[in-house]
C-alpha cells in the first residue's frame, strides 16, 4: 500500500528516502551496471527505464527536490556528482552495490551516523506496546525507574506524541509536532505535565537517563499555528487532508522553525529528537516550495544544521516517516532512521512489512554511516509466542534494536517475555553488516529471506563466532537447509549452540522443518572441528 501521488513518476523520485542507486541487469545475468548519487548537496537523482524500437534504454535526470526550477546568484556555482560502474554479483543481494559503496565512501563527510550514539545503548520510547498519548510526567517518571531497574543499558528517554495541548486522544491523526512551540508553555498539555516540560526533564535526569523528544514536521490543520498563518504552509491535500506541511522556503517560517526547537532543546532541558513526518518538505518531487532560491536538499541540510547546532555532541537525532531505506547521505546528520512499519501493539502485518523493508534498507550495508532501526522492541503481549520470537529474533540478527518500548512497571520481573527482551539487548552493536545466505531476491511474489546472519556472537563482541537466524515467514510448514559454507564457514563440523534452547551440536549441515512464523537463532564457532574423518587442532 502506498499513499496517493507517491508511486507515480520516475523511478528513485519518491518522498521516503531511497538507498540513492539502482541497478539495471536481466533476471538470468549476473552483470549488471550501477547507477548512484555522490552527492545530495542539491540535485537527486531519477530514472526512466523501459524499451523502445527493440532496444532497452535508460534515461538518468538530476532533479531539485520540491522545485522545477532553482535560482542561481551571481558568481554561484552548483554541481553534481555520480556513479556509473558495474557489478558481476547482480544475482548476489549482498554484493550489488559493493563497488559504488567503495566510491561513495570518498565523497561522503563525516557523519554523525558513523560515531557511537544508538550503537550500543537502548532508546525507550513511550509510543509502542498500547501506550500511545496516554502519557503523563507521573507515569513516565515511574516507567523511567522501572526502565533502569530492568535495563541497564537503556541510555535514551523519549517521550513520543502526546504532549500536546492540541493533542485529541481519539483522533487517530492529530499528531502535533513542531506548532507546539507557536503557543509556547500554552502549547503543553498542562494536566499532563503540570509543572512544564523543563521540570519534567530536570527529573529524567536526575534519575540518570537523557531525555528525548517526538516532533512531527506537519502541523494539524485545526492547530493554532494553521488557523493564524495557513500562508507558511505548503498545499499538500494531494496526500492528506488532516496536517500540513511547513514551506520552508520562506524566512518567516525557518525563523519560527528555530525558535521552536530553542523552545524544546535550549529551554525545554531535551537532548535528543525523534522526527517524525520530517521529510515531506525536503524530499517530494512535486514542485509546491513557494520561493526556488534552494532546493529540498539544501534545505535539508539547513534544518538538520539548525537541530544539530542546538544539540548536545552526545544528542542524536532520528530520521522517521517518510521511511528511510539506508540512505548515506542522512547520516551526515542523523544518528539513526527508521525502516520499520509501526510495531505499535504488534500484528503479524507490522511484522512482514518490517522484515520486507529490512531487506531492502540492510542490503546497502550502510550502517557504518547511520543506525538502522527497526522500531520498538516491546513485550508485544497480543502477538503469540512465534510472532514475538520471530521480531526479536529478527531485530537481534539485523542489527537494529535502536529502542525499546513498554510499560515494565506493571511486568513481573519473572515473565518470560521480559527475560527474552533483557537478554536480547544485553549487547547490542548497530549497524554491523547483516548478510542473507540462499536468498533469491528475484523471486516473484512474498518472498522472506530465510537465513540471516552476522559474522559475530550476537551477545559479545567475540568475532570467534558467527550468528545466523532462520525464518519460516509464510503461512505453511517449511523445510529450510543450508551448509555452514551458506553462511561463510569452511566445509566441516563446527560447534553450534542454539540460544533460546540452551543446547549444544556439533554440525555441517542443518535442517530445520518450521511452523508457519517460527524462527531459530544459533550461535556457530567458526573454528573447525572436524573435517572429514581429520580432527582439526
Amino acid at each position: 500500500m502506498v499513499d496517493p501521488g507517491v508511486k507515480e513518476g520516475r523511478i528513485l523520485s519518491s518522498p521516503y528516502q531511497p538507498f540513492p542507486a539502482l541497478l539495471i541487469s536481466n533476471y538470468k545475468s549476473t552483470k549488471g551496471i550501477i547507477c548512484g548519487s555522490l552527492s545530495q548537496d542539491y540535485f537527486y537523482h531519477n530514472f526512466e527505464v523501459g524499451h523502445e524500437d527493440g532496444k532497452a534504454y535508460l534515461r538518468i535526470f538530476s532533479s531539485f527536490k520540491s522545485i522545477e526550477k532553482r535560482k542561481i546568484s551571481p558568481g554561484e556555482t552548483v554541481f553534481d556528482e555520480f556513479f556509473i560502474g558495474e557489478t558481476d554479483h547482480a544475482d548476489d543481494i549482498n554484493k550489488i552495490f559493493d563497488n559504488y559503496n567503495v566510491v561513495l565512501r570518498e565523497f561522503l563527510k563525516n557523519n554523525c551516523g558513523s560515531g557511537l550514539t544508538n550503537r550500543h545503548t537502548l532508546i525507550w520510547d513511550s509510543w509502542n506496546d498500547g501506550i500511545f498519548r496516554d502519557v503523563s510526567e507521573k507515569m513516565l517518571i515511574e516507567e523511567a525507574k522501572a526502565v533502569k531497574k530492568f535495563f541497564p543499558n537503556v541510555e535514551w528517554f523519549q517521550l513520543d506524541d502526546g504532549y500536546s495541548s492540541y493533542c485529541e486522544k481519539d483522533v487517530t491523526f492529530d499528531a502535533q509536532g513542531l506548532g507546539v512551540a507557536y503557543a509556547g508553555e500554552n502549547g503543553i498539555d498542562q494536566e499532563k505535565f503540570p509543572y512544564g516540560l523543563k521540570s519534567y526533564t530536570e527529573k529524567i535526569k536526575a534519575l540518570g537517563l537523557k531525555p528525548a523528544i517526538w516532533i512531527g514536521g506537519f502541523c494539524p490543520v485545526k492547530s493554532k499555528i494553521y488557523k493564524e498563518h495557513p500562508e507558511w504552509f505548503i498545499d499538500y491535500m494531494f496526500r492528506l487532508d488532516w496536517a500540513q506541511p511547513l514551506d520552508v522556503s520562506q524566512k518567516e517560517v525557518r525563523e519560527y522553525m528555530c525558535r521552536a526547537i530553542d523552545f524544546l532543546v535550549k529551554e525545554s532541558g531535551f537532548e535528543g529528537i525523534k522526527h517524525d513526518f520530517w521529510s515531506y518538505a525536503f524530499e517530494e518531487r512535486h514542485y509546491f516550495l513557494i520561493n526556488h532560491d534552494k532546493s529540498g536538499y539544501e534545505y535539508r541540510k539547513w534544518w538538520a544544521t539548525e537541530m544539530r547546532a542546538r544539540l548536545p555532541d552526545y544528542g542524536y537525532l532520528q530520521a522517521c516517516c517518510d521511511i528511510g531505506s539506508g540512505n548515506p547521505f542522512l547520516g551526515e546528520y542523523f544518528n539513526n532512521y527508521r525502516f520499520g512499519d509501526d510495531i505499535c501493539s504488534g500484528s503479524w502485518t507490522s511484522i512482514e512489512t518490517t522484515v520486507f523493508w529490512g531487506v531492502a534498507a540492510l542490503t546497502t550495508h550502510t550502517g557504518d554511516l547511520i543506525v538502522p532501526n527497526s522500531d520498538s522492541i516491546a513485550i508485544l503481549s497480543t502477538l503469540n509466542d512465534d510472532d514475538f520470537m520471530f521480531i526479536v529474533n529478527f531485530q537481534i540478527i539485523s542489527r537494529s534494536i535502536a529502542e525499546i518500548a513498554g510499560q515494565f512497571s506493571k511486568v513481573e520481573e519473572n515473565n518470560k517475555r521480559l527475560k527474552i527482551l533483557q537478554r536480547a539487548t544485553k549487547y547490542l552493536n548497530n549497524g554491523e553488516n547483516v548478510y542473507f545466505a540462499k536468498y533469491d531476491y528475484r523471486k516473484k511474489g512474498k518472498n522472506l529471506p530465510r537465513i540471516i546472519y552476522i559474522n559475530s556472537a550476537f551477545d559479545a563482541p567475540d568475532n570467534n563466532f558467527i550468528t545466523v537466524g532462520v525464518f519460516n515467514g509464510t503461512d505453511r510448514t517449511e523445510t529450510i537447509s543450508f551448509s555452514n559454507r551458506d553462511v561463510g564457514l569452511s566445509e566441516g563440523i563446527h560447534i553450534t549452540e542454539y540460544i533460546w534452547q540452551n543446547k549444544k551440536e556439533e554440525k555441517d549441515t542443518y535442517i530445520f522443518e518450521l511452523r508457519p512464523h517460527q524462527s531459530l537463532l544459533f550461535k556457530i564457532e567458526k573454528k573447525c572441528i572436524l573435517k572429514g574423518n581429520k580432527k582439526i587442532q
